[in-house]
């Protein structure tokens, strides 16, 4: 093999490692952990900080009947951001309080919602 072929192919696999180890430490940093294969225990939304709930694993229906009927008259779970690569985050909102936080967060994590709670004050 010459010699200038034997050295694009070790600077490639170099820039591909390279490129790999950052996005595995980018996604690290936006998790806020570690392990990126479970949900992180701090999520951010709508420019607040929100702490990983004690609840189980939810259904989008489950969500609706913890909250009474006036309630979903009234808010409806939108989509609101995404947690990086591919995970959407909801929030109830509607049109008075459209684009800002409030006290709960649902971040969708495969078929079910994981319940985050607003930490902290403004």
């Amino acid at each position: 093999m010459p010699t200038t072929l034997h050295r694009a192919i070790r600077y490639g696999a170099r820039a591909l490692a390279a490129v790999l180890a950052a996005g595995i430490l980018y996604t690290m940093f936006v998790h806020h952990s570690l392990n990126i294969f479970t949900p992180p225990e701090r999520l951010e939304s709508l420019g607040r900080t929100y702490q990983l709930g004690n609840l189980p694993p939810l259904t989008r229906e489950e969500i609706h009947q913890r909250h009474p009927p006036s309630h979903r008259e009234y808010y409806t779970l939108e989509h609101v951001s995404n947690l990086w690569p591919r995970h959407p985050v909801y929030q109830f909102q509607n049109d008075t309080i459209r684009g800002q936080a409030t006290t709960s967060a649902y971040l969708k994590w495969g078929d079910h919602y994981i319940t985050y709670s607003l930490s902290g004050a403004p």
